[in-house]
């Protein structure tokens, strides 16, 4: 092979470039286009397609295809046009993933975007090019207002040199296709009120909405009461249309609402609380002195609970119970309060009692704001507004104020620490319920400056990040209510014990039990990462045991899941806890299984769908493998840290651990690209990297690869490819192509993750995943990763 590295730094060379660069200015102004590349065997340069939303950032590959011939080069430049108006290059950073400089020597790169529009790039290397190889990738990202739909990115114009002599490029074209946004399912909290009267009176209970974030366009709603003490008389509603059939022998009646204007007149959507509708009972005049629940049996049925938008399409959907109090004397009926709502109180001094509803009272305890857990680190103070009904039950209302979070944030920035704790006290265990309301301007005051807020009771405690906090737009509330009487205990843990996840998980049921108190927590933050963390009350369980303990999630919209959690120190204290992250609130019970299968480690989404051709990001990736892998590294002593890891926030333990085991890295620059999709080739270099722990290296049996494929005989990732074919994870497709630079779908990690570690496909049973039918290719797969 001829030696032109004394041509590449003389003189006449220098010269020849600028007369090239001259020529393909003059080639470009001429051609507008370049014909398509069919039945040619001329080499081309060929352009990836790829696919994306608005906003996402994508890479097209671009490479080279000798189509059999023995042309060769070793200096390139090619001109490419794309439309602006639906992409725009990342700046700074143009060309990305330079495949040619793991397989050539003395590369240099260098690219020109003065043109809107279009991208020049320059390519010189010292070896000679002479087989199909993959160049680099156009790093793009897709304009917010991108419409749907395909968009060309072609060669313009090119050319490649041979020995001394260029030769015009010829272009095979291709596109990012611009793919439309999913209409993102509503959400809706229902309250079903509380009122109170004594025997023989008619009371009105409201069932409202809390938050609703998209227009209802119909609700049906079955609710069961107790029909030897309350009757219904009628039922009411502010919007026309609403119909409901009661029947006072069993207890049960049925409101529903469509809209009859075809979705024209919906229930708008609102920040605040708005009316459903209201039922009018008259409570029996032998009932006995008690609270009597309004509730709906089950809220995963839809002929029992069911709320639709103007499209028909069900909406995630929590309620909140309601209930009717008996008292023993007349009272004057109250405006019922719905759940999290609180006023603000005063700073007075804690310990006063106020007059409330007849039968009750109220006082206001002073609480600390504190940025450590002792008496002498207090930012800022906030009212408990504790009130004991004429039953005896207590429930607390806590307000934090701007004007207390302003406070709290300049004390917690002069002593340099960025967690505000709220320590609300319990002291006796009387509290039934817990309302923790965090207006606006708070949550975005603490976003702003980058603070933590923890709420810390005795039965739970909730850990909110800047970035859950960040843009919420509208007063957030916590319902805290834990399960204390042995009764509702009982209750939980025969659902629990019954439930087919749990059949599934144990090996045996008899080794099941239910660990402390079950917690039902309720909010209107949706979709919102925060971290709980639940108090382990046994002191007589091992290590072992603890190990073994994992958290039974009852989502309000019906989803069930088990979460193995991290065993902590509750509240800082030497009573162990267990802690977990969720997006989504409802009841929560400790579990203790000695006999167990392995646990779910991917779930779907909220709508019912699993997403299986949706691509994996690089942060997504490192959290599956969090849960299923092993890691030899002490969290305490990690300190891995990248520039982009705000981004990801949710994903920072794990992209942690899997930096600090070696199972992903960042770039030199610093930065992990969280929110990038993770290619094949990646992929294959991740598992090659796990097949080197000794843990999964004992399972797994190489064989030799008969055919390599064909795009990747000159790839940087080459290597890791064939030892992850030949264990029989990665293959290749039918037509003898690995797709190095393709992204890795939901579908195939799991699939490629379950190989690894032997997990062996689910076929039983129906599928849990609406957009995943029994005939999909990886359903199998699908339901090992994602049920127990």
């Amino acid at each position: 092979m001829p030696n032109h590295t004394g041509y590449l730094i003389s003189v006449k060379s220098k010269r020849f470039m600028k007369a090239l660069m001259a020529m393909l200015l003059m080639v470009s102004m001429s051609f507008s286009w370049l014909p398509q590349a069919q039945a040619s065997v001329d080499p081309v340069i060929h352009i990836g397609e790829i696919s994306g939303k608005p906003g996402d950032i994508v890479e097209v590959p671009v490479s080279y295809d000798s189509k059999g011939t023995n042309i060769s080069f070793y200096h390139s430049e090619l001109f490419f046009a794309y439309d602006p108006a639906v992409l725009e290059l990342v700046d700074g950073d143009e060309i990305v993933n330079r495949q040619a400089y793991d397989n050539y020597q003395g590369v240099s790169l260098t690219e020109d975007t003065s043109a809107p529009g279009y991208i020049s790039v320059i390519m010189t290397t010292q070896n000679i090019i002479q087989e199909s190889t993959a160049l680099y990738s156009l790093h793009f990202k897709i304009i917010e207002s991108a419409a749907a739909g395909p968009s060309s990115v072609a060669l313009h114009a090119g050319a490649l040199v041979e020995e001394f002599d260029p030769f015009q490029a010829t272009g095979e074209n291709g596109q990012v296709t611009v793919l439309a946004d999913e209409k993102p399912v509503g959400n809706v909290l229902v309250s079903i009120g509380s009122a109170q009267g004594k025997a023989g009176d008619k009371i009105t209970l409201p069932v409202d909405t809390v938050s609703l974030d998209q227009p209802i366009g119909s609700y049906g709603v079955r609710l069961k009461y107790n029909p030897a003490v309350l009757q219904v008389i009628n039922v009411t509603g502010d919007v026309p249309g609403i119909q409901y059939n009661a029947n006072n022998e069993t207890g049960s009646v049925i409101v529903g609402w469509s809209d009859e204007d075809g979705g024209q007149s919906p229930i708008p959507a609102s920040e605040s609380p708005q009316a459903l509708f209201k039922i009018e009972f008259r409570i029996a005049s032998g009932a006995i002195t008690g609270d009597y629940p309004v509730q709906v049996v089950d809220t995963t049925l839809p002929e029992h609970f069911t709320v639709t938008d103007i499209d028909a399409i069900e909406m995630n959907k929590q309620i909140v119970p309601g209930k009717i109090s008996v008292v023993g004397s007349p009272v004057t009926p109250t405006t019922p309060s719905n759940p999290g709502s609180s006023s603000s109180g005063s700073l007075s001094g804690g310990g006063s009692s106020t007059p409330s509803t007849p039968g009750s009272t109220s006082e206001k305890i002073t609480v600390n704001v504190t940025n450590e857990r002792n008496t002498n680190a207090v930012v800022s103070e906030t009212i408990i507004e504790r009130t004991t009904g004429a039953d005896g039950r207590k429930k607390d209302e806590v307000n934090l104020t701007a004007e207390q979070t302003s406070r709290a944030i300049e004390s917690l920035k002069k002593a340099g620490s960025n967690i505000a704790r709220i320590m609300i006290p319990d002291e006796k265990d009387e509290v039934s319920e817990l309302n923790v309301k965090l207006p606006a301007k708070s949550t975005s005051l603490m976003a702003d400056e980058k603070m933590k807020l923890y709420i810390e009771t005795d039965n739970a405690s909730l850990q909110l990040s800047p970035n859950s906090l960040q843009g919420l737009g509208s007063d957030i509330f916590f319902h805290l209510v834990p399960i204390k009487d042995a009764a509702g205990r009982e209750v939980v843990e025969q659902r629990i014990q019954k439930d087919p996840l749990i059949l599934k998980q144990s090996t045996n049921t008899a080794d099941f039990r239910l660990v402390g108190r079950p917690m039902t927590i309720e909010t209107n933050m949706s979709s919102r990462p925060v971290t709980v963390v639940l108090p382990i009350r046994d002191k007589n369980l091992t290590q072992k045991e603890l190990d073994k303990l994992q958290v039974f999630i009852e989502h309000s919209d019906g989803t069930k899941e088990l979460v193995k959690g991290k065993i902590v120190k509750f509240n800082g204290t030497d009573q162990p806890g267990i802690e977990f992250e969720v997006t989504q609130f409802s009841t929560f019970s400790i579990i203790l299984m000695n006999g167990i299968h392995s646990s779910a480690y991917i779930q779907g989404y909220a709508d019912g769908t699993f997403r299986p051709n949706q691509a994996v990001q690089r942060a997504e990736m490192a959290a599956l493998l969090s849960r299923i892998l092993p890691s030899d590294s002490d969290e305490a002593t990690l300190d891995t840290s990248y520039r982009d890891m705000p981004v990801a926030e949710w994903a920072r333990e794990a992209i942690t651990k899997a930096t600090a085991a070696g199972y992903m890295r960042g770039n030199a620059a610093g930065d992990f690209m969280p929110e990038r999709p993770i290619t094949r080739a990646e992929m294959a270099v991740i598992i090659e990297r796990l097949l080197n722990h000794k843990d999964i290296t004992e399972a797994v049996t190489t064989t030799e690869v008969a055919n390599e494929a064909t795009d990747i005989t000159l790839h940087w990732a080459r290597e890791a490819v064939q030892r992850v074919m030949a264990a029989g994870i990665m293959s290749v497709s039918q037509d003898g192509v690995f797709r190095p630079n393709d992204a890795v779908t939901r579908a195939e990690a799991v699939t490629l993750l379950n190989r690894l570690v032997h997990i062996e496909p689910e076929l039983s049973g129906t599928s849990r995943w609406k957009d995943v039918s029994v005939s999909h290719w990886a359903y199998g797969a699908i339901q090992a990763a994602s049920q127990n």
